[in-house]
This record gives C-alpha cells, sequence and structure tokens, in this order.
C-alpha cells in the first residue's frame, strides 16, 4: 500500500463520484495512518462518523475513514488508512 504525498494531488472516490483533493500532512498513528486533505472551496461536501472514501491511486482496495476535522475550516478534513 501507498501513501499520500504530502502537498500532492490524490483523487478520492467520496459517494460514487470521484474528488481531487490536496495531502496537506500524513502522520502514523499507531494503528493507522492519518492524512489531512485539503479540498477545494467550492466543495461543499459534509462527513459524519462511519463514512468511507476510497482512494483507488493508493491501492484497490484502499478505503479511508473520517476522522475529524482538524481547523475550524470544513475545508480540511482529517482521514484514516488503516495498516
Amino acid at each position: 500500500m501507498k501513501l499520500p504525498v504530502v502537498n500532492q494531488p490524490v483523487s478520492m472516490v467520496i459517494r460514487g463520484k470521484s474528488h481531487t483533493v490536496t495531502c496537506t500532512d500524513v502522520f502514523d498513528g499507531g494503528y493507522g495512518y492519518y492524512f489531512d486533505a485539503l479540498f477545494p472551496k467550492r466543495t461543499r461536501l459534509t462527513f459524519t462518523a462511519g463514512d468511507r472514501c476510497a482512494i483507488p491511486e493508493l491501492g484497490e482496495r484502499c478505503l479511508a475513514d473520517f476522522v475529524s476535522y482538524p481547523t475550524n475550516t470544513s475545508t480540511t478534513v482529517r482521514f484514516l488508512i488503516s495498516k
């Protein structure tokens, strides 16, 4: 499995639609890797606990779980990729 690269675009499939985000941070959380995704301001997606997104370019079965909004804005979203 590959990991997102900081400051590089990442294509994510969210609710059946492809969205391009920018990875702003990646770090090891012990049982998985957390990464922060910066969405374009025009994208008005909201996430709730239990939401999962596919990241096909990182692996066929690579799924990311929504964790939180690490900043006060809704454009940065933190996801967890399980090891």
